[in-house]
């Protein structure tokens, strides 16, 4: 049947997020090809993640935090021409909504409810993913976080909640 798997981190993801996100959509691409990836459109892993999903045919769903008569940040704009032609934007603002701060927060509900689960490729001690994180275990929706180096910035959070058995390690599409 349909998997569908949420990808999300840190607007300034690093070299290991973005090859990971490569490496895993390809792989589950290839045992997988019914695979729906979702995520927020936002920089970094967001991004990658759409894109990679295209690149490997895979469809892709972008959860907004403002209405659809808007794309934000602007510069994802092509990026998400694109994804209409092969998933969706799903957003549950009324038109003119602006993408305040408390939107993202909010719409991470719908990130972790319409998926079966939820990565966490890269996030900081604290970030919008660790939110997703938690409400995918309110959800009873299986969570997985990608490790790094005990020092690096962007791969604490996944290391926390792999240390607090909030999270499964991650490794591969597998």
């Amino acid at each position: 049947g349909l998997h569908v798997v949420a990808m999300v981190g840190t607007r300034h993801a690093t070299d290991y997020g973005c090859e990971f996100c490569a490496e895993f959509i390809h792989d589950l691409a290839a045992c997988c090809p019914d695979a729906l990836i979702v995520s927020g459109l936002a920089y970094g892993i967001d991004i990658h993640s759409h894109r990679e999903a295209q690149r490997n045919n895979l469809s892709t769903v972008a959860v907004l935090a403002h209405g659809l008569d808007r794309i934000y940040p602007y510069v994802h704009r092509h990026t998400a021409q694109e994804i209409q032609a092969n998933g969706g934007l799903l957003t549950e603002f009324l038109t003119h909504t602006n993408p305040d701060r408390q939107n993202f927060v909010q719409r991470n509900r719908i990130v972790a409810g319409i998926s079966d689960a939820i990565i966490v490729v890269e996030s900081a001690a604290k970030g919008g993913s660790l939110i997703t994180a938690g409400l995918a275990a309110d959800y009873n929706r299986d969570c997985f976080a990608v490790p790094g180096r005990r020092n690096d910035t962007f791969s604490m959070g996944c290391n926390q909640l792999i240390r607090d058995n909030k999270a499964q390690i991650l490794l591969n599409a597998e």
